[in-house]
């Protein structure tokens, strides 16, 4: 849905390496943006080890193995977990003086869920019309 667009601006493969780089730059994003406010969270809790940084990160780190292939289950996967990190964002807005990360991790994580849901759709749509993936 969300890149129709691109393939009638674009072309078929270069709307598919666009999409591609919307879904991976959402997911640089929120994981940058997850690392940070995990560090800080740390910081504040006291706490001298980095498992709570690393709680946080780990399902972000494992998805984005995703990002190198075109398989609609893995983008669907990365959709979903991004709803996770939507409610983890939303959970910290009740945190004083860190609750705009919260909402900045919310919002890199709904990017990620409508790039990523659109994504699988658009190769489930692709694929369907008979093309493999990767080539025109």
């Amino acid at each position: 849905m969300l890149f129709r667009t691109f393939e009638q601006r674009y072309g078929a493969t270069v709307a598919r390496q666009k999409a591609r780089r919307v879904v991976a730059v959402s997911w640089a994003f929120l994981t940058a943006i997850t690392l940070m406010t995990g560090l800080m969270l740390a910081q504040r809790g006291g706490a001298d080890s980095l498992l709570p940084v690393l709680v946080r990160i780990i399902p972000l780190v494992l998805l984005g193995i995703v990002l190198r292939t075109e398989r609609r289950r893995g983008y669907g996967w990365l959709a979903f977990v991004s709803v996770l990190y939507i409610i983890q964002g939303a959970a910290m807005l009740q945190l004083p003086g860190i609750w705009w990360l919260g909402l900045i991790e919310a919002l890199a994580a709904l990017t990620l869920l409508l790039s990523a849901g659109s994504y699988a759709f658009y190769i489930h749509r692709w694929q369907r019309a008979g093309h493999a993936p990767g080539g025109e």
